[in-house]
């Protein structure tokens, strides 16, 4: 059963509605605001946030870092992803490495990060290591659908490398590696502001959350929260628009 534009509003409103309800009941019967506090007390010290500039300086450090991360992963998962996709010895060679990155503990790494590099850099580096098999495994799932006769056609046709990557070989990766970067994204962002908690860069995120953390303000904590929150929904939305204008444009293709 297919759902409306208008009815997914209201189940959506319905169930943030919801969610503000049971925060609301469960701090009034706590009632401490250093345990639980409010939500309209969290939302108005959001606001109070966002009108200073060390906040603004922090939310765009912290997306610098994971957009450098990102797109780190991104070429290394696209090179190496169709190189998997297209060579079966080369697909074995690297799921040993590709197993131990999926299996490795997050905060092991953070850790461990934090004794070979600098804060700034060791921030990027746990990031780039959580959510390259996503990237990977899209990109090797994507040339994997490819024809093989299509392929062969390429070669036998000799049409240059370069062109068969842009006009070929990368229309076909579209909707897989669309769906990896979705997916990744929200895990880069959250990887990167643990790393940031840990690490303790000059400016981020999840030094703000330390700080707020060893003020034991925990309004402050919750705030920052909705901020990420807000910061992730607003990119996962704004790529699922680039998702579904690209599904528009292959149907209106066809």
């Amino acid at each position: 059963m297919t759902i409306s534009t208008s009815n997914r509003r209201w189940f959506l409103w319905g169930s943030v509605l919801l969610i503000l309800l049971f925060w609301k009941i469960a701090s009034a019967v706590i009632g401490r605001a250093i345990i639980l506090p409010s939500p309209d007390a969290t939302v108005k010290y959001a606001f109070l946030l966002l009108g200073e500039r060390e906040v603004w300086t922090a939310l765009l450090w912290t997306l610098k870092r994971t957009m450098t991360s990102f797109a780190i992963n991104l070429l290394a998962a696209g090179i190496l992803g169709m190189a998997s996709g297209f060579s079966r010895g080369f697909k074995l060679f690297l799921s040993p490495l590709v197993t131990v990155l999926k299996a490795v503990p997050t905060m092991g790494v953070i850790l461990l990060s934090l004794i070979w590099f600098s804060s700034e850099t060791a921030a990027v580096f746990v990031s780039s290591l959580i959510v390259f098999p996503i990237l990977y495994q899209a990109v090797v799932g994507g040339v994997e659908t490819i024809d093989p006769l299509s392929v062969e056609m390429n070669r036998v046709f000799r049409i240059p490398w370069l062109r068969r990557f842009f006009h070929f070989y990368l229309p076909s990766l579209k909707p897989s590696l669309l769906t990896g970067i979705v997916s990744a994204l929200g895990l880069s962002i959250k990887v990167m502001i643990s790393a940031e908690v840990l690490s303790q860069p000059d400016r981020g995120i999840g030094t703000m959350f330390q700080i707020e953390r060893a003020r034991l303000n925990t309004e402050g904590v919750f705030a920052w929260s909705l901020l990420v929150i807000l910061m992730t929904a607003g990119l996962d939305k704004l790529l699922s628009l680039l998702e579904r204008r690209y599904a528009l444009e292959n149907k209106r293709t066809d």
